[in-house]
Formats: structure tokens, sequence, C-alpha cells
């Protein structure tokens, strides 16, 4: 029988006092029981009942007393939590919100910091700097690369994304007449009064630049923003006019005369400078070469082919010319050509063309004696007449006699040294005269593409000087709105305004951090 924590259990005993009765063990006491009638029977003068009973009160009672006390701290606790919630309440009921204290906060900076003056762009900061110099100031404007710049600073310079950014600059002006006094007290507390006005600008820096004159700071204001966009400094500025590439062309016309090649013959000298698609084709030159006056060119070499004309060379300088050019540079080659020998007299002009069939003393082998052989006929043809041919042992001694010898030879014609020499001085006369008609064409050229690049130049430049124009009237007016507002403002309040930079702007102020 279990009950109350209490435990009654059944003994196996045999001191059994009837055989209708049944001990029971309890903590140590006996309780008998009858067992038809379940009677207690009164054992060492205690009854079950009764002690029960006492003990279900004495638990009861010790019960009460903890309910008691635990109720009792608990009324303690909240009385206590209840003290503390008052406390604070009392406590947050007379600190200031966080509005109040700002508020607070540009109360006391407004007596420390006073306007002096302000504006939107760095002109007219510099403007109100000259007229007082005898202060000592510390000014703050938001400003960009584009402002900075004047219009024809404005169009030399490359534009780019961050030219139209607002950046903050501090400057420190300490005007040539203020007092030294002044001047010290600002020396002293700088860092103190720009961490100061930079923690009402709501900036961590604001890159300060000390004033000397209005360029120079201007300059060096730019050179400021370059460094932080990761630039050389000032903005990258383009040519003012770079050489096209007729320009460029027309300017080497000039060295492709005779005397003036750099060793190069006339053909490889253009080859070099005008490209293989300015130069003329194996057909092309031949004719110039076959005409009368034919310039620039008057001799031509090509390699032996069966089908067509292909240019290896070609000059101005004449037959002397060739042969040189041959000993020089093909002594080792198989080449076909063509040359136009000219004598002046008192007749006129005389001239007479002169066929090359060359294989050069080092151009032996069978592959060569080949090509030669094969390429004889075909190149004959395609060159066409001639007065004469020099063939490869003639071409070896080439001089001025030997040609006139192969005139008076072959063509039956009494010709002399002086006459060709002074044909020879014609003729260059008039290739000269070719390239100097060929770069005044080049230069008519030049000049009406540059003439339609100027006035591309200046339209674009008006118009995008008109758009500047337009932006910074815009911006005129918004600054003249806001002008109004700030006149009504104190220093924190125009400052916190200046520091939203959604335009441009600076003020200029009079610290005194004693106050």
């Amino acid at each position: 029988v279990t009950g109350d924590d209490r435990s009654v259990t059944f003994s196996d005993r045999d001191d059994v006092i009837s055989d209708r009765s049944v001990t029971f063990s309890d903590c140590g006491d006996e309780i008998i029981l009858d067992t038809v009638s379940c009677e207690e029977i009164i054992v060492n003068g205690v009854s079950w009942k009764d002690e029960l009973s006492e003990s279900h009160d004495a638990e009861g009672n010790a019960n009460s007393v903890k309910e008691v006390d635990e109720t009792a701290a608990a009324m303690e606790t909240a009385e206590v939590r209840e003290t503390h919630k008052e406390a604070e309440e009392k406590v947050a009921a007379t600190k200031p919100s966080a509005a109040e204290a700002k508020e607070q906060e540009l109360k006391k900076a407004a007596e420390k910091i006073k306007v002096f003056a302000y504006g939107g762009l760095y002109d007219e900061m510099t403007e109100a700097l000259d007229r007082d110099k005898d202060k000592v100031l510390l000014g703050i404007i938001t400003t960009s690369v584009e402002e900075l710049l004047d219009d024809e600073a404005y169009m030399r310079t490359e534009s780019k994304t961050y030219h139209s950014e607002l950046t903050p600059i501090s400057i420190q002006y300490s005007g040539p007449d203020a007092h030294y006094n002044e001047v010290d007290y600002y020396k002293n507390h700088s860092h103190e009064i720009e961490s100061f006005c930079e923690r009402l600008f709501n900036v961590d820096r604001l890159n300060p630049i000390v004033y000397s004159d209005k360029i120079e700071t201007r300059n060096r204001m730019l050179n400021l923003l370059g460094e932080a966009h990761q630039d050389e400094g000032y903005p990258e500025v383009t040519s003012d006019s770079p050489s096209s590439t007729v320009s460029q062309k027309a300017a080497r016309f000039r060295t492709m005369r005779v005397a003036d090649t750099g060793g190069l013959t006339a053909y490889k000298h253009a080859l070099n400078v005008q490209g293989a698609d300015a130069v003329p084709d194996g057909l092309s030159l031949l004719r110039i070469v076959r005409e009368p006056l034919g310039t620039p060119y008057n001799w031509v070499l090509f390699k032996p082919s069966k089908e067509e004309l292909i240019i290896e060379d070609g000059g101005s300088g004449g037959v002397m010319e060739l042969a040189n050019v041959l000993h020089r540079d093909y002594n080792d080659q198989v080449l076909f050509g063509l040359a136009r020998v000219s004598f002046a007299n008192d007749f006129g002009l005389s001239q007479f063309w002169c066929a090359l069939e060359w294989k050069g003393e080092n151009a032996s082998g069978v592959k060569a004696l080949k090509s030669y052989t094969e390429s004889l006929a075909p190149m004959a043809d395609r060159i066409g007449d001639r007065s004469f041919t020099l063939s490869n042992s003639s071409a070896m001694d080439l001089s001025p006699q030997i040609v006139v010898d192969f005139v008076k030879k072959s063509c039956n014609k009494n010709m002399t040294v002086q006459a060709l020499e002074h044909a020879h001085e014609m003729e260059q006369k008039a290739i000269e005269e070719y390239w100097d008609k060929l770069e005044a064409k080049e230069k008519a050229k030049r000049d009406a593409l540059n003439a339609e690049k100027l006035k591309r130049e200046e339209e674009e430049r008006k118009a995008r000087l008109k758009i500047r124009a337009s932006k910074l009237a815009d911006a005129k007016d918004i600054r003249e709105t806001r002008n109004k507002k700030w006149s009504k403002m104190n220093a924190p309040e125009l400052l916190e305004d200046l520091g939203k930079r959604d335009l441009s702007g600076w003020v200029l102020l009079q610290v005194d951090l004693d106050k």
C-alpha cells in the first residue's frame, strides 16, 4: 500500500498474533490489521491512522512555509526590477534624443565657426580671398575636374567619366596681411580644426591644400583629383594636331629624289615609302621608260619570266646608275631590262633605248643558265623594241664613253659624252618638276582634308562647348536658389548641406575652437 511517500509492506514473520491477523512493517513500527475486518490492532501504543495524520500535517506545514518563502522572494525581485525600471525611465526622460543631441552639438559648433563667405564656383572663391587679405580662413569646396578647367583647357582634355564627380577639398588660407597671432593659432590647431569640420561635413578626409594663388592652387587641385583617380596628375590631353597619314606620305615625297634616297633606287625608295599598291606595275613602269620624257623613271629591271613582267628594280639616274646597281646588288641574279639613253645638242633631244640581258658573275650553275636561256626570247618580246642591247660582258665595264660608242656603232649616230651629260641634267630637272607637281597635288589634297577636318573639329568644339555652357547655366540657377537658402543658415547647417555633394559649392569659415 503506497500513499504520500509512505510505504507499507507485508512482512513475512513467524510471530503471527492469530490466524486472523497480518503484520505490516512501516518505517520500523509494526502495525497489525485484522485479516477479516481490516481494523487496526494497536501495537506499541501507536495508531496507524493517527501517525499518518500527524505525518501529513507536518508535510503540509513545511510546504506552506516553502511556498510563502518563494512568494516573498518573487515579490522582492519584482520590486527591485520595478525600481530599476523607474530609475532607467527617469534617466531616459532627462537624456536628450539623438535629434536633440545633434541640435545641441550644432549650437555649440555655431559658436566656434562663423561663415565668412560662400558661393558656387572656384573663381568666385578666389575673388573673395583676394578681397580680404588680412584674414586666416578655412575654405571647403566641392568641385570637379570639369568645373576647374576653362573652355580652352576643357577642349584639349580627353573626356573621362570621373571629370564630373564632385570631390571635397579644404583650402587653408592665410592672407598676406593677416596678424601673426591668428596665423600661429591656425597652424597650432590645424589638425583639430580639420577634424572638427570633417565631422560636421560628414567625410573621412577633406584633402587639404594650402592656398598660394589662383592658378597655382587650381593646378594643385587638378593634380590632386588626377591622383585620386590614378591618372598622371593632370587630365590626359590629346595632341593638338596629329599628323595624318596623307601628310606623312606627302612629306616623304621630298626624300624620293635621286640625290636623297639613302642609297636606294627610286623604285625601292617609293616602295618603302608608298607601299606596293602605290607604285606602278611592270607594264606601267615599262611605258614610263619608253616615253621620251617619262618621269620619274628612266630604267627598269625585270625578273626572268615566260608569262609576265615582274619588276625587280627601277631608277631615275640613267644608264650609268643602272650599271652601278647591277654590279652592287644583282651580281648573282639573272635579269632583263630597258633603259632610256638621251643626248642633248644644238639640234634638240635625241633618245635611244638600251635593252639589258644580264647574268651576274655569281649567277652560276645549271638553274641560273636554264633560267637565262628559257626566258631570253619571252622577255625580249615583252620588253619590245630597243636601239641596242647590252649583254653581260658589255655592262661590266660600262662608262659614258662606252655608251656613246655603242650608240655610234649600233645607231650610226655621232654623239658625245657632253651631249649625254647635258641630256642627263635636263632629265633630272624634269624629274624634279614631276615631284614638285606631285607634292603640290598632294598638298592640295591634304589642305582640303585638313580644312574639312578643321571644320568638323570646330563644329564638334562648338557643340561640346554649347553642352558645357548649358550645364553651367542650369547649375547657376540652382546655385542662386541655394545661396538664398544658405543666407539663413549658420556654419554647421551650411556645412551639412554642402556635404550632400549634389552640387558644387564652397564656404569660407572663421574658426575659434576656444569659444
